[in-house]
């Protein structure tokens, strides 16, 4: 059960000024927005001095009452006043009790006053106690009628307003119960010599006059009929004097119900049961029942309408409040939609939407039982919730797959981890290791699987995982099959070309550890580096000859880019602009080259500032690429005679480009002459593999034996130095920082 605020004491909800101008008492109205419950709002108005407080005293059920009785002449009730109570017989309902000022009050001395009161209480309360003294006479009926002027003008504008839409069901379930208390009735109760009950005697009060013979008669029978209609629902009471004892008149509310009159208190209880029994919740517009949160929200808007006669103004405040019923309504619709689905976990996006649907099914219900009849249609809210609901799907959806993807690729990180360490050690690429991969991949791919909440990626990084072991799983057979054949080599002719073709073309770099091999050519312009490339090319093809990188010039160079030529599926060789000195800004480009940090395609450009180099090894930084297994081979052609100034760069340079790839550079003689003196010259530098070649050219480019040994005795050695190279155990990320380190420091002293 919703609990009320407690009231130790009536308090005023509407206020009435000395200068009779009416207003709400915020305090009473932050009590009312409290209360979730429907209302009963019973409300009391009548002369003053009646005993009207006396009455609701005897309602709220409490042995001293709460309502003020004074025994004065004086009206002790100013303005409206206020009692909230759990209803005694309507489960999970407030009564509310509204005491009213007493009307005709001299001191006062405003009528218009006493009609707004009045006016105000018919329009709050589902039931109206009107209390009078004596007998209802025309008099009587006259001051009723006049009283009520105010609230019959209100409900007939919100009827016409309405008249296309309002049944007159729903005006007769808005109106109030009314009931009129006669007290100190000392009349016989017949009617023609009948005895007639107290409904009876009010209903005969009001029919019309018969026959109407003057303009008098027909306004009272316009008075009667106008009761009537505003009132449908009616009842009567009348009570005799409680005792005879003024002492006890004057103190009622103190004296036990022993000393009064017992066919009054008798009176009193039937009364108080009739009230409490058939007062009904307060009911608004479109038959929905008033909450105290509701009365709260309308309480400005209802002394509105009664002062300035204003139902437009009543009626915005209905729909605003009806449009904040609707509103809330779908907030809480899909808050719960939201709080739902963030308790699952998914792994499918197939489970997240079928639970996306039917949460939205869900929501979509609920609201229907809970819409409030409004200017905008029930679908208008339905397509606004479905909206809502789609917008809030987008976010969660969002959600899980951020959740899962970083989960995910966290596992998947972890898992390759090993697997990366044995493929750096060359544990599968020998004998048994394959079966030992196998092994290896079982049990990541259970690993992956026993892993839990791994989300809505799950299924896709799976995928991934799957793609990469079989990657490896199939390069393996590949690598081991070519080790043996390398082996072979070793125990056979050196000569036979086709063998020498065979070992080159099925050689694998270890799988995960390097994108590819690359030949990188570097030397002076015009000494035969293009010329090469297309040696090696044609050699490996078995097919005619290709001028595919462009002779040079007997001059000069002729390449102005690094380009890359496809060797094999795993080896290329690359072309680079040939320099006509050694100097820093030269060495620095083929630095790069031999770091992993040159790209290719792009013209190569000796005299770049700072910034440009070193904006372009950030960028190639952040690639973050598998690298490439990068092997240095100097070209110089056998005509050339090394000044001792040349010799000294041309060492230094060779020395660094060992230390950076960890590879002893390969040198490469054009034009052989067996008369050169520069195979000796680069022993002396320390050069163990110096290579003397006759380059396929395009006016020398038929096929010959010799020629072709030895360009593929050269890519041998240049894979048996790989081999060797790939024995020692090089943390790739590490070096590329010392790579950048020294390059960034090279590129601030040029």
């Amino acid at each position: 059960m919703a609990l009320i605020p407690r009231m130790d004491n009536p308090i005023c909800l509407i206020e009435n000024s000395a200068d009779n101008r009416l207003g709400v008492n915020e305090n009473a109205q932050t009590i009312l927005a409290q209360i979730t419950q429907p209302l009963v709002v019973v409300s009391i108005v009548g002369p003053y001095r009646t005993g009207k407080s006396y009455l609701l005293n005897k309602l709220s059920g409490r042995q001293k009452g709460v309502f003020s009785v004074d025994s004065t002449i004086k009206a002790t009730t100013k303005g409206i006043w206020m009692w909230c109570m759990p209803h005694p017989k309507k489960c999970d309902h407030t009564l509310v009790l509204l005491d009213t000022e007493g009307l005709g009050d001299p001191g006062k001395g405003d009528k218009d006053n006493d009609c707004m009161i009045l006016s105000l209480a018919m329009l709050m309360s589902s039931a109206v106690i009107y209390n009078s003294s004596g007998v209802i006479n025309q008099d009587a009926l006259e001051k009723v009628n006049s009283t009520l002027n105010i609230y019959i003008e209100i409900v007939h504008k919100a009827s016409v307003q309405k008249m296309n839409t309002q049944s007159q069901k729903d005006k007769d379930n808005m109106a109030p119960l009314f009931v009129w208390v006669i007290r100190d009735f000392t009349l016989k109760s017949d009617l023609d010599g009948h005895p007639v009950t107290a409904d009876e005697y009010l209903e005969n009060c009001l029919k019309n006059v018969l026959p109407v013979k003057t303009p008098k008669g027909n306004r009272q029978n316009e008075m009667r009929r106008t009761i009537r209609a505003n009132f449908p629902k009616r009842k009567c009471f009348y009570f005799g004097f409680p005792s005879a004892d003024k002492e006890v008149l004057q103190n009622m509310s103190q004296v036990p119900e022993s000393e009064l009159v017992p066919e009054f208190v008798r009176k009193a209880e039937d009364f108080c049961k009739f009230i409490l029994q058939e007062a009904s919740a307060k009911r608004l517009r479109d038959d929905r029942i008033m909450t105290g949160s509701d009365f709260s929200h309308l309480l400005k808007s209802y002394v509105d309408s009664v002062t300035k006669c204003d139902i437009a103004h009543l009626e915005r405040s209905m729909s605003n409040m009806t449009l904040e019923k609707n509103q809330s309504s779908i907030r809480r619709s899909t808050e719960s939609y939201e709080n739902k689905m963030k308790a699952q976990q998914f792994n499918t996006e197939e489970e997240f939407q079928r639970l996306h649907e039917s949460l939205q099914e869900e929501a979509l219900r609920e609201f229907e039982k809970s819409y409030v009849t409004h200017e905008k249609s029930q679908d208008e809210y339905l397509h606004q919730l479905e909206k809502d609901l789609k917008e809030k799907r987008g976010e969660l959806w969002k959600i899980c797959e951020d959740s899962s993807l970083k989960t995910c690729e966290d596992l998947l990180k972890k898992l390759k981890c090993d697997v990366d360490q044995a493929l750096k050690e060359n544990k599968y690429h020998v004998s048994g290791g394959f079966d030992a991969f196998l092994k290896d991949k079982d049990n990541i791919i259970r690993v992956y699987n026993e892993q839990t909440d791994k989300g809505v990626k799950a299924q896709e990084f799976l995928k991934k995982l799957s793609d990469y072991l079989e990657g490896i799983e199939n390069t393996i057979p590949k690598t081991v099959q070519a080790a043996k054949k390398r082996k072979q080599l070793k125990r056979g002719d050196s000569r036979d070309c086709d063998q020498l073709s065979d070992y080159v073309q099925d050689y694998q770099l270890p799988a995960g550890r390097f994108d590819r091999l690359l030949i990188q050519l570097f030397g002076y312009v015009g000494h035969g580096k293009s010329s090469f490339v297309n040696s090696c090319v044609y050699t490996l093809s078995n097919g005619k000859f290709q001028d595919l990188a462009g002779e040079g010039i007997s001059n000069g160079g002729k390449t102005m880019e690094r380009r890359a030529y496809e060797l094999t599926s795993t080896i290329s060789i690359v072309d680079n602009r040939g320099f006509a000195m050694l100097g820093d800004a030269e060495a620095w480009e083929i630095y790069a080259q031999l770091c992993n940090f040159a790209p290719f395609n792009e013209k190569v450009e000796w005299n770049k500032s700072f910034q440009v180099r070193n904006d372009g090894l950030i960028r190639k930084m952040k690639e973050n690429k598998t690298p490439d297994l990068i092997v240095p081979v100097f070209v110089c052609s056998s005509e050339h005679n090394l000044s001792d100034a040349e010799s000294s760069s041309i060492k230094m340079f060779l020395r660094k480009a060992h230390q950076l790839t960890g590879i002893q550079p390969f040198v490469v003689l054009t034009k052989d002459r067996k008369d050169s003196g520069l195979r000796t010259k680069f022993a002396q530098m320390g050069i163990e593999n110096v290579r003397p070649v006759e380059n396929y050219i395009i006016s020398d480019h038929f096929s010959d034996r010799h020629k072709h040994l030895n360009f593929l005795n050269f890519l041998k050695d240049i894979l048996q130095a790989v081999n060797f190279h790939l024995h020692e155990n090089v943390n790739f990320e590490t070096q590329r920082y010392e790579w950048m380190s020294f390059l960034m420091q090279m590129a601030n002293n040029i």
